[in-house]
C-alpha cells in the first residue's frame, strides 16, 4: 500500500514520486496470524516458514521449479551478457550473464485479489467451464426488432392536440451567439 502522499511534489522540472511503501504484514505478524489460526505455537510456525523459504531458495538455485497450485510458482531465469551504457558518462559497460528469479501468480490467487477489487470474478460463482457453442449458432443474426404497432385511430380530442405538437416541433430554433 502506498503512503498517502501527493503523486508529484515540486515544480515541473523536479518531479518526484513517493518512494516509500507501507509494509502491511511483516514476518512477525504473519507468524502470529498463522499461529492464531492453527494449533501450532509461534516458534513452530516460525520454524516452518524459515524451512519453507530455505527450501524454495535452494530448489530455485538448483534450477528447479517450485509450484504451489492456486498460489504461484518460482523459477530461475537466465539473463544474457549485454552491453549497457553508464547514464552519467555515456560510456559502454559490459554486463555479465546472470541468473534471476521469476514468480508467477496462480489463477486462484489472482481471482481472490480481483474479487476484493469488485470485479466480475467476485460476483460470478465458480463453476465448470461452459461448452463451446457450435460455430453456426455464434454467427446467427441478432433477434429482429419487434414490429411497430399500427397507429391508433385518431379521436377528436387527440386530433386537436396533434397539430399543436407538430407546429411546436417544426418551429425554428433561436440563433445563438457567435
Amino acid at each position: 500500500m502506498v503512503l498517502d502522499e501527493p503523486a508529484f511534489v515540486g515544480s515541473d522540472s523536479t518531479l518526484k514520486q513517493p518512494l516509500t511503501r507501507e509494509v502491511v504484514v511483516n514476518k512477525t505478524q504473519l507468524v502470529e496470524q498463522i499461529s492464531n489460526e492453527t494449533a501450532m505455537g509461534k516458534l513452530e510456525v516460525e520454524k516452518v516458514i524459515k524451512a519453507f523459504i530455505n527450501t524454495v531458495q535452494q530448489s530455485v538455485k538448483k534450477g528447479e521449479k517450485v509450484s504451489l497450485p492456486g498460489f504461484g510458482g518460482w523459477s530461475q531465469t537466465q539473463r544474457k551478457a549485454r552491453t549497457a551504457r553508464n547514464p552519467r558518462t555515456g560510456a559502454a559497460v559490459k554486463v555479465p550473464a546472470g541468473k534471476g528469479v521469476k514468480f508467477a501468480v496462480g489463477a486462484t490467487f489472482k481471482d481472490i485479489v480481483a474479487a476484493k477489487r469488485g470485479t466480475a470474478a467476485a460476483k460470478a460463482p465458480a463453476k465448470a467451464p461452459a461448452k463451446k457453442a457450435p460455430a453456426k449458432a455464434a454467427k446467427a443474426p441478432a433477434k429482429a426488432a419487434p414490429a411497430r404497432k399500427a397507429p391508433a385511430k385518431a379521436t377528436p380530442a387527440k386530433a386537436a392536440k396533434a397539430p399543436a405538437k407538430a407546429a411546436a416541433k417544426k418551429a425554428p430554433a433561436k440563433a445563438g451567439r457567435r
